[in-house]
């Protein structure tokens, strides 16, 4: 009787075993680069701005640099490892400088960029959770030029919307499913602009160019 218990009893637990299933692993999703996001950057700006004279041909260069703080938009869409999109930004600059004005050493010429901002498409690879990308697009931004001090019956001072292109290039690293880090190199050259006799020359027009290099660390959030 112990006997034929024990063998039940042993029978059951063997049924019993086969009641659950075996665990299967489901491999998890590959991470996607797709879809809208925005975020904030700092950076650092450096370049030139060139004051030439229409009427007398005096170049009077000044060589610029600062910081910069700023926002992102944008949207991505992924192609097995590429990577397409549009983006947007805009930023506060303090990247300025001064020199003295050339063929007048008793004049001090400004030269600041205000703002500065992109439209521009964005492309690259994917590697799994690192994209490395490049962009290239439209390029905006203020300028202000000034000179110090006043030359007679001049205002001292010109500022202007510049518009140009820009070429760069960074990566950018998923730490979580939806907030990522970058680092991007831009170069911004802007078309010339012209400041009126009598805001920073007295003896006729001044041709206004200018270029900067902008290094920049951001973090952006994907929704």
């Amino acid at each position: 009787m112990v006997a034929a218990t024990a063998g039940v009893s042993s029978a059951s637990a063997a049924d019993f075993g086969t009641m659950y299933p075996p665990i299967i692993d489901i491999p998890s999703a590959p991470f996607s680069w797709s879809g809208f996001y925005a975020g904030v950057y700092a950076g650092y700006g450096a370049g030139r701005a060139t004051s030439t004279g229409v009427a007398t041909g005096s170049v009077s260069p000044v060589d610029v640099e600062g910081a910069l703080l700023g926002g992102t938009v944008g949207v991505n869409t992924q192609f097995d490892n590429f990577v397409v999109g549009a983006e947007g930004d805009l930023a506060w600059s303090g990247v300025k400088g001064s020199a003295t004005c050339a063929g007048a050493p008793a004049y001090e010429c400004h030269g600041t960029l205000d703002w500065a901002g992109s439209a521009k498409l964005r492309g690259g690879i994917a590697l799994d959770r690192m994209l490395v990308f490049g962009t290239a697009g439209l390029a905006v931004g203020g300028i202000t030029a000034s000179t110090n001090p006043a030359a007679p019956a001049s205002s001292g001072s010109f500022s202007s919307t510049v518009w140009g292109w820009t070429l760069g290039g960074g990566a950018e690293l998923a730490v979580t499913d939806a907030v990522s880090v970058k680092a991007e190199y831009a170069y911004y050259d802007f078309a010339t602009v012209q400041a009126p006799i009598n805001t920073i020359a007295n003896l006729g027009a001044s041709d206004i160019k200018s270029h900067a290099h902008m290094v920049k660390l951001g973090l952006n959030y994907r929704f």
